[in-house]
């Protein structure tokens, strides 16, 4: 059964004011880990020891992806941090055309070895345009896994998948032992940032997706941004996840 995990991109506004008291309301509500998304000024040391502190432990992080010569120095920050996992993006460009692609997967490919050299599995993490569709009708997320050293897993969005066009739940279950983190968000599936709803009150199936790959090892609530009180969706979304039996 996979685990319930934050994105602490959520709660960026209350972090960036207080991050010891953001840490102890996510853990009051019922949440047990966070996925980090930058460090709020803290070293990576300071960072793990405020999630001790607050009884959370680190799902994952978010970070740029180093090129090689910078990539002993990130993930030995990584290390520091507690992290054994962590999810880079790209920007669309990557995905422009088949050159752009193969570029950016390489630039994974080069690195994923430093990251395994240190325990750090190295992933990707989606967002729509990933899923424009080439005149053959191929998506270029398809040709970038094609592409991508296979030991490079994956950190898939499902609303943003839903977003690029595909169904998220079958994209998940198409990807196997591949995919162990997925993002989960609900709205009204736009590609608008600020428009998102606590998890279960927009228009994702999310108990399809939740169900669709045993190999997914966290379900890790985003909601990048919403109209009204924050924390109400973030406890909200906790408890729709723990009612379907994660924890």
């Amino acid at each position: 059964m996979a685990r319930i995990s934050i994105q602490m991109w959520t709660v960026r506004r209350e972090a960036e004011q207080s991050l010891e008291e953001t840490l102890a309301t996510l853990r009051s509500i019922g949440y047990r880990a966070v996925e980090t998304a930058g460090l709020y000024g803290l070293s990576p040391a300071a960072m793990r020891a405020a999630l001790a502190k607050a009884g959370l432990e680190l799902s994952s992080a978010h970070a740029p992806l180093p090129d090689k010569e910078a990539a002993e120095a990130t993930f030995t920050q990584l290390t520091e941090l507690g992290a054994t996992s962590v999810f880079p993006s790209l920007r669309a460009e990557f995905f422009a055309d088949d050159a752009a692609i193969a570029r950016a997967a390489d630039a994974f490919n080069d690195v994923a070895p430093v990251a395994n050299s240190y325990g750090i599995e190295l992933g990707y993490h989606n967002h729509w345009w990933e899923f424009v569709r080439d005149e053959d009708g191929k998506l270029a997320y398809d040709k970038f896994l094609e592409r991508l050293d296979p030991g490079v897993t994956l950190e898939v969005d499902t609303y943003w998948a839903q977003v690029g066009g595909v169904d998220a739940a079958d994209l998940v279950r198409s990807l196997g032992d591949r995919v162990h983190y997925l993002h989960i968000k609900d709205g009204p599936i736009d590609t608008r940032p600020d428009n998102h709803t606590a998890v279960g009150d927009g228009k994702m199936d999310v108990d399809r997706v939740l169900d669709a790959n045993s190999a997914v090892r966290w379900d890790i609530v985003e909601l990048d941004g919403c109209e009204g009180e924050i924390w109400d969706k973030v406890r909200r979304s906790f408890e729709y996840l723990s009612a379907r039996g994660l924890n």
